[in-house]
């Protein structure tokens, strides 16, 4: 692999840049839109990027999931069935992943960010809102929906995983958040499978930044669980805007 600056730079750099996706990811998701343009920017070709991105975050969301868990915030009755449905939905948005997906969802996602910013600013209940039964028997499809989008897209699956919890199964923000750990776990993990067979996974740059991914996720996921909803709160708005920038400007 051949970087715009020495190696050890980039790996310098990459590392830094994890652990504060990872900070980040581990409160309000939004991680890859750190590490997805700083890989380009170093020179790594976007497949390299996308795969190696997938695997490093494989073990922050993982670390994320066992803080929350320990602290018992992961309290979803049917997270073994939702994390299938991500698990099988990124699979297939990996391998369907094309250039005309990414213009449809350019011009739709960041109307949906923004809606969820403004969600979370006007929602000012503590747990959230009250469960919508009639929508519970699309749950699944949503799940797996958000899964697919994540194996071809990616940047703000976290915002939308908290969403839907919170707006269709009643859960407050913790508990929200806690899920969609484990649901976003579950769709890295599948997408970097289907890369790593593929040969796309830079190994050493990946075990790198996994690291540092460790680190800022253990440290982001115990600030969220000491200060709570004041906390996460701001973090889901400030992420959902700057994802939405992100996208509009490219």
């Amino acid at each position: 692999m051949e970087y715009l600056y020495e190696e050890t730079t980039v790996y310098l750099i990459l590392f830094i840049v994890a652990f504060f996706a990872s900070l980040i990811d581990s409160i309000a998701g939004g991680g890859g839109l750190l590490t997805t343009p700083s890989m380009l920017l170093v020179g790594i070709s976007p497949l390299n990027v996308l795969a190696t991105n997938k695997f490093q975050s494989c073990f922050g969301t993982f670390t994320s999931t066992y803080n929350y868990y320990r602290n018992g915030l992961l309290v979803e009755k049917k997270k073994k069935l939702y994390f299938i449905f991500s698990f099988v939905g990124s699979s297939i948005g990996t391998l369907l992943v094309s250039r005309i997906s990414d213009e449809t969802l350019e011009s739709i996602i960041p109307v949906l960010l923004i809606g969820a910013a403004i969600f979370f600013i006007t929602n000012k209940g503590p747990g959230g809102v009250a469960k919508n039964d009639k929508l519970l028997i699309v749950f699944n499809l949503v799940v797996f929906a958000i899964g697919f989008y994540d194996g071809f897209f990616g940047p703000g699956t976290g915002s939308f995983f908290v969403l839907a919890f919170i707006i269709i199964k009643g859960a407050n923000i913790m508990q929200a958040t806690a899920i969609t750990k484990l649901l976003n776990f579950s769709s890295n993990f599948a997408a970097f499978i289907i890369f790593a067979f593929q040969g796309y996974v830079i190994w050493y740059l990946g075990l790198t930044m996994a690291v540092a991914q460790i680190a800022g996720a253990y440290t982001g996921s115990k600030f969220a669980i000491k200060n709570g909803e004041k906390v996460v709160r701001p973090v889901l708005v400030i992420v959902s805007i700057l994802l939405s920038l992100r996208i509009l400007l490219g």
